[in-house]
């Protein structure tokens, strides 16, 4: 029986069925080799469509080569990338799952390896860890930028792919740092009002549409409100979102805050479920296209209930499928308290920004699921019932070894049961039942 007749639903995106609500937005993992998907990668997205997700939004894919995001993102700025991304198309296809390109150009935000030219920005306005200022992107540049979108777009259409995502959240990259007044300060037609601010996202889901037509996704991420004084409000992002729909997006995927205040974006532990649903939910009324929201949807049960109450048509569950590839099968089996809970702790990102490769403090096999069995089976002993403990048991049980856990006290979960006492600290108790369990 299924539990969560709206979350499992089909949807219509464009001319696309996708089998339910359950998408997964963009989270880098910095497992690319200078730009090309690598095997590791098409496990790891594989992972998750054959844990069930409805739709993937790939990490940052860079549209042009002068300009890291981060050394291990990936990248389609020529054709030499197609049959990587041919296989990592197919290899989540193959479980009738639909696959996206987040399309990014980093502008001010890029990584600064050696010999890469003075960033560019909407102004001489960067964010606030920029090394250096960047400068104003010429007129001439922003047209052969609209160009590698449409470009890039249609290299992942070549290779199968569903669509693409445009970033233009969080005051990140260059077309988020284009939206907002925060970094926005031109006189020309590319700034100045929001009309202004909003031409060259227009003029890029122009050309996506120009190169691969109309049976071809277009999400556009954006943040329903900054919560920054003299940023995006709510009101400005309603009416964006109409002349998105007006330009022919497929749907909207409505994310919150941005890269100055790093928390608005990216909420911590103890945060409550789905702190962008407000803005989801009074979009939604403004428009007839599918309208998503991100951020905390960490439990099924959360995301049937804002489904259900209209605060969105998509939920875009994150680092919950990270901590647990098989999180939407789980659901669907009704098997909710074998789902390995995500306490939102960040650690999947904290290593990104130094080259480490993604990672989890609950999952420590998040790159890849599979635990293979021992050559050897023997008799082991795990002396403590802490989360050290208890993960040891449980991976050399998988194993097929014969395993003892001694605890000296009546309980388990060590030390982690004082660090769940705390205020915003509840969600530590999920991790205790779950690994009790």
């Amino acid at each position: 029986m299924n539990n969560f007749p709206h979350l499992f639903e089909p949807i219509e995106i464009g001319k696309t069925t996708v089998k339910n609500r359950i998408f997964m937005p963009p989270i880098s993992t910095n497992m690319a080799d200078k730009g090309y998907v690598t095997d590791d990668l098409v496990a790891h997205y594989s992972a998750r469509a054959k844990g069930g997700v409805g739709l993937i939004v790939t990490e940052v894919v860079t549209v042009e080569p002068t300009y890291v995001y981060l050394p291990g993102d990936m990248s389609i700025y020529d054709d030499s990338f197609i049959p990587g991304w041919k296989k990592l198309v197919d290899g989540v296809h193959q479980y009738g799952t639909k696959i996206l390109a987040q399309l990014f150009h980093p502008a001010y935000m890029a990584f600064p390896v050696p010999g890469t030219p003075q960033l560019i920005a909407p102004s001489c306005v960067g964010p606030y860890y920029a090394q250096s200022a960047p400068r104003p992107a010429t007129i001439e540049e922003l047209h052969t930028i609209v160009d590698q979108f449409g470009q890039a777009a249609h290299r992942v259409q070549i290779a199968g792919g569903d669509g693409v995502e445009i970033q233009c959240a969080h005051a990140h990259g260059l077309l988020g740092g284009f939206l907002t007044p925060l970094y926005n300060k031109r006189t020309d037609e590319y700034g100045g009002s929001l009309d202004g601010r909003l031409r060259l996202c227009l003029e890029v889901i122009a050309s996506v549409r120009k190169y691969c037509g109309d049976d071809f996704i277009i999400d556009v991420r954006i943040s329903g409100d900054e919560y920054s004084e003299g940023g995006l409000t709510l009101n400005d992002q309603i009416y964006v979102c109409k002349q998105l729909e007006k330009a022919g997006v497929d749907f909207i995927h409505v994310s919150g805050g941005n890269t100055i205040k790093r928390g608005s974006s990216m909420p911590a532990p103890g945060t409550s479920p789905a702190p962008h649903a407000h803005s989801s939910e009074e979009i939604k009324k403004h428009v007839n296209i599918p309208v998503a929201t991100v951020a905390r949807i960490n439990e099924p049960w959360i995301a049937e209930e804002l489904i259900a109450n209209e605060k969105c048509d998509m939920c875009m569950i994150g680092r919950p499928n990270l901590c647990d590839s098989e999180f939407a099968n789980k659901a669907f089996e009704g098997k909710v308290d074998d789902i390995r809970p995500c306490i939102g702790c960040g650690r999947c990102l904290t290593g990104i920004m130094m080259g480490k490769r993604i990672s989890c403090t609950v999952n420590p096999s998040v790159e890849d699921d599979t635990i293979a069995p021992a050559e050897t089976k023997k008799k082991v002993l795990v002396i403590g019932g802490g989360p050290a403990g208890m993960e040891a048991a449980y991976v050399a049980k998988k194993r097929g070894h014969e395993v003892v856990l001694c605890e000296k006290s009546n309980e388990l979960g060590g030390q982690l049961r004082l660090a769940a006492v705390p205020i915003a600290k509840q969600e530590l108790c999920k991790v205790i039942k779950f690994m009790i369990r």
